[in-house]
C-alpha cells in the first residue's frame, strides 16, 4: 500500500520546512535508508532518507517551497500500484493545511490527482507573491536571471506551481511567449543609446534580446554609466550588482539574533591572555598522541571547567524560570556554507583535553559538508565563537538564545609587555597575545561574576597545566 511522505519536524521549535531538493523524480525507484530530499531547518539542510522500498510516485512540492511539518509532501507505493485515491487524499490534506480550497466531489478528488495540477489550485489562479515576497523555485530563479528578468517582470508571470508558486516551466512559458522579445534591461539600454530593436539580433529563449546583446551593439566601450542608464543605478547613486532574497538561513540567523540582542541587554567584559604557556603544551601533547589537539580544544577545556566553577553561568531565561544546568552542553560557532552553525559538544564537562578534541573535530567537519542533526547543534547551555583563524584582534559576539552568555576569542599576536620575576623585578619581552570578550546576560549574569568567570579563564589558559587535570 502506497504512504504518504510528510514534511519531517526536525526540531522542537520548527513548524515549517522548506524542501531545499528531491533526490528522486516521478517514477524512481526508492530504496529504504538512501536520500528521498533535504529539507532546510533552522541551522543547515538535513537529508530526510526513505523509510521503504517501492516508487516515488508523486511529488506535491517543489524545490523550494515551505509547508507546515507533518502536511503531505510524495507519495511513494509499490511499483505499478494505483495510488489514485492516496494521491488526492494527500492533496486534500495539504491543500486543508495550507489554508486552501477543498475539494469534496469524487470529481474533484480525481482532478486533483492529477500530474498537472497536483502543484496548483484548481478553482483560482492564486497569487505569485506572500507577504510581499515572490514565490517562485530556486530552480525557475536561477532561469529568469540567465535571461534578464527582473522581479517587476516575474511578478507578471502566472505561476502554476503548488499555491500559485512560479516553477521554471512557467518562467520558459513566458520567455517563450510572443510578447516577451526583449528583457527590460536591455530595452532600457537600448532607449538610452537610440539603438532600434529591430537592428539587434537576440540570443535569448525564441530570439529574445537580452542586455549582452545590447552591450555587443552598443560596443566594447559601455561602462557603468550605461548600465546607470539602463536602470540599474537606485535613487541615491549606488550601482546595483545583484539582489537576492533575504530569507532561509540566513533570514533565521538574523531573526533569532536580533530578537537577543534588542530583548537581552548585553554586557561585556574583556582580557588580554598570555598563550605562551597554552602554546607550548599543546605542541608537547600532540608529540606524544595521534591525534591533534588544537588551541580552541585546549580554550573549550578551559571555559568547561570555568562553568563547572561558577555554575550561575551555566544557565538560560526560559520563560519566567532560570534553568541552571547540571552538565555544559558547549556550542562552539563554525563558519558553513550556509552560513554561522554551532555543533554542540555534549557533556563537555565529562571529556579529557582530547576527546574533546576528538568529538569537535567529527563535527566540525559534519558542520561544513551541511551533514549536522538537529541534535548536533541544539540543546547547548553555553557558547564560544573564534575568529581568531582569520585574524581579528577584537570583536564582541551576540548571545545565541536562551543561554546566559558567548565567549569571543580573537586572534593571538606578539605583543611588548611588563614581565615581572620572581624578585619583583619588571621587564618588557615580547609575548603572544589573545583578546577575549566575554558577552553576558545582565538579566541573569551581574558584572562581578562575570568578572570573576573571565578572569578564572584567563588564569587556566595562562597555567594550562591545570586543563589536563
Amino acid at each position: 500500500m502506497a504512504d504518504i511522505v510528510i514534511m519531517p519536524k526536525l526540531g522542537f521549535n520548527m513548524d515549517e520546512g522548506k524542501l531545499v531538493r528531491w533526490y528522486k523524480q516521478e517514477g524512481d525507484p526508492v530504496k529504504k535508508g538512501e536520500p528521498l530530499f533535504s529539507v532546510e531547518t533552522d541551522k543547515t539542510a538535513i537529508d530526510i532518507e526513505a523509510t521503504r522500498d517501492g516508487v516515488l510516485h508523486k511529488t506535491l512540492i517543489e524545490e523550494g517551497d515551505a509547508v507546515p511539518v507533518t502536511l503531505p509532501i510524495a507519495i511513494v507505493g509499490d511499483e505499478g500500484e494505483d495510488v489514485a485515491a492516496v494521491v488526492a487524499d494527500a492533496t486534500k490534506q495539504l491543500k486543508a493545511g495550507l489554508g486552501g480550497e477543498v475539494a469534496e466531489s469524487p470529481a474533484a478528488a480525481e482532478e486533483a490527482s492529477k500530474p498537472e495540477l497536483a502543484k496548483a489550485p484548481v478553482e483560482e489562479k492564486k497569487s505569485t507573491k506572500i507577504g510581499g515576497r515572490l514565490k517562485i523555485t530556486p530552480r525557475a530563479r536561477r532561469v529568469a536571471k540567465e535571461h534578464g528578468l527582473d522581479l517587476d517582470e516575474l511578478a507578471s508571470v502566472e505561476g502554476t506551481g503548488y499555491d500559485g508558486g512560479i516553477c521554471e516551466k512557467d518562467v520558459l512559458d513566458y520567455l517563450a511567449s510572443s510578447k516577451v522579445r526583449v528583457s527590460p534591461v536591455a530595452k532600457k539600454m537600448a532607449e538610452a543609446h537610440g539603438i532600434s530593436l529591430d537592428e539587434i539580433e537576440g540570443t535569448g529563449v525564441h530570439g529574445k534580446i537580452m542586455k549582452k546583446d545590447v552591450l555587443a551593439a552598443i560596443g566594447a566601450g559601455a561602462d557603468e554609466v550605461d548600465l546607470a542608464a539602463a536602470g540599474e543605478m537606485t535613487a541615491d547613486g549606488k550601482v546595483v550588482l545583484e539582489e537576492v532574497p533575504y530569507e532561509g538561513v540566513r533570514k533565521i540567523i538574523g531573526d533569532r539574533l536580533s530578537q537577543s540582542k534588542f530583548t537581552a541587554p548585553h554586557l561585556y567584559f574583556t582580557q588580554k591572555v598570555n598563550v605562551e604557556k597554552l602554546l607550548d603544551i599543546r605542541k608537547q601533547i600532540n608529540a606524544a598522541q595521534d591525534h591533534k589537539v588544537s588551541v580552541t580544544d585546549l580554550i573549550a577545556r578551559a571555559v568547561t571547567k570555568t562553568l563547572q566553577t561558577y555554575p550561575d553561568m551555566n544557565s538560560a531565561l526560559i520563560g519566567d524560570k532560570i534553568q541552571k544546568y547540571k552538565h555544559v552542553n558547549l556550542g562552539i560557532a563554525v563558519a558553513a556554507p550556509g552560513g554561522l552553525i554551532v555543533p554542540v559538544v555534549k557533556q563537555i564537562d565529562k571529556m579529557s583535553v582530547v576527546e574533546i578534541a576528538k568529538e569537535t573535530s567529527v563535527l566540525f567537519e559534519k558542520a561544513r559538508e551541511g551533514k549536522l542533526q538537529p541534535a548536533e547543534y541544539s540543546g547547548g547551555t553555553f557558547t564560544k565563537s573564534n575568529l581568531g583563524m582569520v585574524g581579528i584582534e577584537n570583536f564582541t559576539a551576540i548571545i545565541n538564545p536562551p543561554e546566559a552568555g558567548i565567549l569571543s576569542i580573537s586572534s593571538t599576536k606578539d605583543e611588548a609587555v611588563v614581565v615581572v620575576d620572581e624578585d619583583g623585578n619588571k621587564s618588557i619581552a615580547i609575548k603572544p597575545m589573545m583578546n577575549m570578550t566575554l558577552t553576558v546576560d545582565h538579566r541573569l549574569i551581574d558584572g562581578y561574576l562575570a568578572a570573576q568567570f573571565v578572569t578564572e579563564v584567563k588564569r587556566l589558559l595562562e597555567n594550562p597545566i591545570e586543563l589536563l587535570i
